[in-house]
């Protein structure tokens, strides 16, 4: 009981400092998928540099817990999908958060794949960064190549956004290594090289997963730092209420399973390129069934 009144109240100081915004509410398709057994936030990395600008999603992750399986899915949906935004026409995906803030956003992706979504968390650069260091920074196996491309992310953007030098704590090659937070945010955000966007939301989930497992050996003493410099500065439109029942979740969801997928999956799109550039041109249906047999299974993945 003492334990649990100590987590109680460290969970209700930490949710007192989140921005909760009031939700406009939208219609759910009818035949949206959802199940009692699951429960799913967006997760939103905003690409804006200040609170004055809203930018793009950077990252669109759904966080899906699946208590009939105990499975832990992170959902990458592509920015390049071209999709229907309501009331606003075709375009990429990442362009609905632009015109409509995350609302909008949790709306077109559920009327574009059908997957039910209600709540959302959503964290700007600096919010990024200051969770990474929070934790400790993260071990990654890094190639030469991403090792250039976050020094020219740190040197062109990232260094100056948290306000160091621009040559600081650039790295001198590939390997193991331990990342601090703006690296780690550098390392999340490489888009060239490789299979473009495809291998981002990969070091994107690479991330989560990697948080996830310091938050397993918790350590009080990061509390401070994320009370301090990351609550602050997440925003979502939950409750308080609601971000309390997740709390009580969060040390069993730990314990979970967890698995990666991206939408669209492999064979279900083609690159083709219009007045927006280059897009990829989802095949729905598909997705939709996708989802459905994985993030809402009954039954827990080999």
């Amino acid at each position: 009981m003492l334990i649990f009144g100590v987590y109680s109240c460290s969970s209700l100081c930490l949710i007192s400092k989140v921005d909760k915004v009031s939700s406009t509410g939208h219609a759910h398709p009818n035949d949206a998928l959802e199940a009692s057994y699951v429960k799913s936030i967006l997760i939103l990395g905003s690409d804006s540099r200040s609170s004055d600008d809203s930018g793009r999603s950077d990252s669109m992750i759904l966080l899906s817990l699946n208590s009939a399986t105990n499975e832990m899915t992170t959902t990458s949906f592509m920015r390049d999908c071209y999709v229907e935004i309501p009331n606003y026409g075709w375009n990429k995906l990442n362009a609905a958060f632009a015109y409509g803030g995350a609302e909008l956003l949790m709306e077109t992706i559920e009327h574009n794949f059908g997957v039910r979504i209600d709540n959302y968390v959503s964290v700007d650069f600096l919010s990024f960064a200051s969770i990474i260091d929070s934790v400790g920074g993260i071990d990654v196996d890094i190639s030469d190549a991403e090792a250039e491309e976050i020094n020219n992310i740190l040197i062109s953007e990232v260094n100056e956004l948290v306000g160091d030098d621009r040559m600081a704590d650039l790295l001198s090659g590939g390997g193991r290594l331990h990342l601090i937070g703006k690296q780690a945010l550098s390392y999340a955000r490489i888009r060239n090289g490789g299979n473009s966007d495809f291998e981002r939301t990969e070091r994107q989930r690479r991330v989560i997963e990697l948080m996830t497992q310091k938050l397993k050996s918790f350590n009080p003493q990061i509390l401070p730092n994320i009370a301090t410099n990351v609550i602050p500065d997440v925003s979502t439109n939950m409750s308080t209420a609601e971000l309390y029942l997740y709390s009580l979740r969060l040390p069993f969801a730990l314990g979970y399973d967890h698995k990666q997928i991206q939408i669209p999956v492999d064979g279900t799109f083609y690159a083709d390129s219009n007045e927006c550039g280059d897009v990829l041109q989802v095949d729905f249906d598909s997705n939709y069934n996708f989802l459905c047999d994985s993030v809402f299974s009954r039954t827990a993945s080999n």
